[in-house]
């Protein structure tokens, strides 16, 4: 690489950072997208690649929650044993399997659907109010579903999972996100062995993602928490509807 595609990188990687810790959702849904639209990797070596930048991001942050006593174990397993597999499947077969152009096509139109979801998302109190008996209940079939998109878009995780882990166990808002947060790091571990073995990530690339993520994460966490949970959804649609449409109209 050159070091004008380096700077690039580290910058692009900086913002993504800021912008996932500021909303505390994770930056995938920008990362993929812009790996493919602004640095010409195809499907599988933006996934690939942008796997095992999230997994290294995510995981510290996991790790601290699980240390706090924050992290709801018994679902965060649970959870795992179905998106664990199905996303190490994904990374090592699925998506490199996917024609490049319909790759992008499947990206934008998951990234705006999910933008759908995010603004009709329940919120927190709605979910207590829902029975135990109305609500999905194997979280391993939840986590097949998040392992799915982890392991061929390495999007969605966490905004798929946080409203389901609130929904099942009943848990208060710190708690879902530090299950979140958990549980998407080993969807993303699965997703990210799998593109690892199937030699789909792009190493150069990833080491100086990695670097700029953190560095921006760093700075993000001054605002996050300071904004609305209004403030916040908008952010997040915003940023879905954003990287979607471009998928689907640039070529």
């Amino acid at each position: 690489m050159d070091l004008g595609t380096v700077a690039a990188l580290f910058i692009f990687a900086a913002m993504v950072g800021a912008y996932g810790t500021i909303i505390g959702a994770g930056g995938g849904f920008l990362l993929i997208p812009g790996l493919v639209l602004l640095f010409d990797l195809d499907g599988a070596a933006a996934v690939g690649t942008g796997s095992v930048t999230l997994l290294a991001i995510g995981a510290s942050g996991a790790v601290a929650y699980d240390r706090r006593g924050l992290v709801d174990r018994r679902a965060a397993v649970w959870f795992a044993s179905g998106s664990l597999p199905v996303a190490l499947l994904c990374g090592l077969v699925v998506a490199s399997r996917i024609d490049r152009d319909a790759f992008a096509d499947l990206l934008g139109i998951l990234l705006l659907g999910l933008a759908v979801f995010v603004v009709c998302m329940p919120t927190h109190h709605r979910l207590h109010d829902v029975p135990l008996d109305a609500v999905p209940r194997p979280l391993p079939l939840a986590g097949a579903f998040v392992g799915f998109l982890s392991g061929t878009f390495a999007v969605g995780g966490g905004l798929v999972s946080l409203p389901i882990l609130a929904r099942t166990r009943r848990l208060e808002p710190h708690r879902a996100a530090a299950t979140t947060s958990a549980t998407a790091m080993l969807g993303t571990l699965g997703g990210a062995l799998g593109h690892t073995l199937a030699g789909t990530v792009v190493w150069s690339r990833a080491g100086v993602l990695i670097v700029g993520a953190m560095i921006g994460s760093t700075a993000g966490a001054r605002i996050a928490g300071r904004l609305s949970a209004r403030a916040v959804l908008a952010l997040v649609a915003v940023g879905l509807v954003g990287a979607g449409v471009p998928l689907l109209v640039t070529r």
